[in-house]
């Protein structure tokens, strides 16, 4: 009877320490999430940085290609180039007309994005965990 009563007792050193590590366990998987996160973010910042240099690779090839194409029409390989380069610079001129509302739109997206990867997590706990009630649903 009396080993009963002493683990029933309330001890304010034994909840410290019951909170403590409530508290480091908290602070740990904070530090797990952030890290989860982080490199989720990071990861995707990566592939669009190669998707980037492959678009340029994409543009330059086209655009030698285009090149030497307005040579052959013009009968002067200066001649192709040089209108090659003059359409890109009126692209450059139609982007520096809206670059406002293109700058606006392209930090939409990005904010976007940057939640929508920052917040895959929860999703994902909550597809595993709505998994896991369905299996248990079907077993029964």
């Amino acid at each position: 009877m009396k080993e009963e009563k002493t683990t029933n007792k309330f001890s304010i050193s034994g909840t410290f320490k019951e909170a403590k590590a409530y508290v480091d366990t908290r602070l740990k998987l904070f530090q797990l999430q952030l890290t989860e996160r982080s490199s989720r973010l990071i990861a995707s910042i990566m592939v669009d940085g190669v998707k980037v240099v492959l678009v340029l690779f994409i543009v330059f090839y086209l655009s030698l290609a285009l090149g030497f194409y307005l040579s052959e029409l013009l009968g002067s390989t200066s001649l192709g180039f040089l209108a090659t380069g003059g359409i890109f610079v009126l692209f450059f001129l139609i982007v520096r007309l809206v670059e406002p509302k293109l700058e606006r739109k392209l930090m939409n997206l990005s904010i976007r994005r940057f939640l929508e990867k920052w917040t895959d997590e929860e999703d994902d706990i909550v597809e595993k965990t709505n998994g896991v009630n369905d299996e248990e649903e079907s077993q029964n």
